[in-house]
């Protein structure tokens, strides 16, 4: 490549720190990271592993649901509905062959963790990043200039709910009927959970207020107290709700208790929240090293480590035949498991990698500022060697690839750098459906369901006509269809609900300054 001594382009200057002092030249990335502390770089942008949580969430609500159904029949059958239907002499149905098949048991009762998880997910994530800034705003006397953006808040929640609930009238008026649409009661007992977010965001304020205010020890150690009585309270839900699948009214405290156990995961979330600002944050110590707790090493062994004992424990009730466990660890939104399977993934996804730690304080002695919520601006050094000299570049992944590769493969480096930035804007664009989702989901749940069944149902019969034929042996392949046709249109249902979300409601929502 032919040197040039014209001055770069203004896009590339300002991708490409060059150091100025003989001193800074000759330092490399290992002395650096040995003697400069890591400084903690205020994120500028999203974080793309959050973004990618979130639709990951939708996806577990969707998947959660289309497998409900069967779960509660499987649950219903026990596992020696086989034998029960060999004996009376009947033909074995769907549901009987896949009770008394305990890997599919173990598999379908693993993705029951996904629904409460999912639910989980949707309010910390709020939470995580919304308390923090009400927690720095308390010293400024903001009650009174936090009532605005609150109700700002809520009303773009409440737009959302209007506007599907009129797409949803109009096409059960004219075009198809969906079940539970139209009436104010379906609306409100349907939109439980959406409603449960206005809530936590109506009192975020006084959240962020009293966890700036309540750092002390003791105050920690409370809280734990609280979490451990509200978690013995569930398991005592989850025992004595033999009645398993019926809808319980809102005035039952069991179904309150779903709303006590949301909050309690709204207030976790912003307190880890408050804690990964203090030290991720703008405002964090450059002196301070981070705690293992607050990094990304810790929660991901801590979420391996609880996805191990989780499947170890569904495995023990799906093969050992106690399907009661497998109901009471699942129940509704009462799971601990799930509880902290969502703690885990958050802090997992927030929390930056090692690699990431080390081009911020690459970044930090350079002077410059990458975001960490960027995977594809992270930072390195490159030893740029020419003229008896070295001098250490901080450049971009995506520069370096593309502007110093010399194998003879740099034409691949624009193309797989644009399949990245499409992959992120696309996770991006529809992540940012989830509140969408979560409504269209609720009032069309009974329709969707029906038409998951329409193609689900035929690969049922096919695996209850071969096992009549051949056995367990020969509706093996036809059970793996089965699980491949659920999962395949629960995707297609978040894909469809997510596109129409960002293409449709949120620019019409956005005219009106309420998207």
């Amino acid at each position: 490549m032919r040197c040039s001594s014209r001055r770069a382009p203004a896009a590339r200057r300002s991708r490409i720190w060059s150091p100025t002092s003989t001193a800074k030249a000759v330092m490399i990335s290992s002395s650096i990271s040995a003697s400069v502390p890591w400084r903690p770089i205020h994120r500028h942008s999203r974080i793309f592993a959050v973004e990618l949580l979130r639709l990951l969430a939708i996806v577990g609500i969707a998947v959660f649901h289309t497998f409900l159904l069967t779960f509660e029949q499987i649950a219903i059958s026990g596992p020696h509905a086989l034998s029960a239907a060999i004996q009376a002499g009947t033909a074995p149905t769907f549901i009987v062959i896949i009770s008394s098949t305990p890997l599919a048991v173990w598999l379908i009762s693993m993705l029951m963790f996904l629904g409460a998880w999912g639910n989980h997910i949707f309010f910390m994530i709020s939470a995580f990043f919304l308390v923090p800034r009400m927690a720095e705003r308390s010293h400024r006397g903001f009650v009174r200039d936090e009532w605005k953006p609150s109700v700002l808040r809520i009303a773009k929640v409440l737009a959302a709910v209007v506007f599907y609930v009129a797409v949803l009238a109009v096409i059960d008026r004219w075009v198809v009927p969906i079940q539970m649409v139209g009436g104010v009661r379906e609306v409100i007992f349907s939109l439980e959970f959406v409603w449960l977010y206005a809530l936590f965001i109506l009192l975020a304020p006084f959240i962020g207020w009293c966890i700036e205010r309540c750092r002390s020890q003791w105050c920690v150690a409370l809280w734990v107290v609280a979490l451990v009585v509200i978690y013995g309270l569930n398991v005592y839900v989850a025992i004595s709700g033999r009645n398993f699948f019926d809808s319980l009214s809102v005035l039952d405290w069991r179904k309150q208790m779903s709303a006590v156990t949301y909050f309690a995961s709204y207030l976790c979330a912003g307190a880890l929240g408050c804690a990964w600002q203090r030290w991720y944050g703008k405002d964090a110590s450059v002196h301070a090293s981070v705690p293992f707790w607050l990094t990304r090493r810790f929660w991901a062994m801590a979420l391996v480590v609880l996805v191990a004992v989780a499947g170890c424990i569904v495995a023990f009730a799906a093969f050992g035949g106690h399907y009661g466990l497998l109901m009471v660890l699942s129940f509704k939104s009462t799971s601990a498991i799930s509880f902290l399977l969502a703690v885990c993934s958050l802090m997992c996804a927030a929390c930056p990698s090692a690699r990431a730690q080390k081009s911020e304080s690459l970044a930090a002695q350079g002077g410059v500022e990458p975001s960490l919520g960027n995977a594809a601006e992270s930072i390195r050094v490159l030893q740029i060697r020419g003229g008896g000299t070295e001098r250490p570049l901080l450049v971009s992944v995506t520069e370096s690839d593309e502007a110093w590769q010399s194998n003879g493969n740099s034409s691949k480096k624009p193309l797989r750098k644009s399949v990245k930035i499409f992959c992120r804007r696309a996770v991006e664009a529809l992540a940012s459906g989830i509140l969408g989702f979560y409504v269209v989901q609720a009032l069309t749940y009974y329709s969707w369901i029906a038409v998951q069944s329409h193609f689900a149902d035929p690969v049922a019969l096919h695996v209850a006509s071969a096992f009549a034929t051949g056995g367990m042996s020969a509706c093996a392949g036809w059970l793996v269809d089965w699980f491949l046709v659920e999962l395949v249109f629960s995707l297609a249902f978040v894909l469809l609900v997510c596109l129409i979300d960002r293409f449709v409601r949120q620019p019409l929502l956005r005219l009106i300054k309420l998207a």
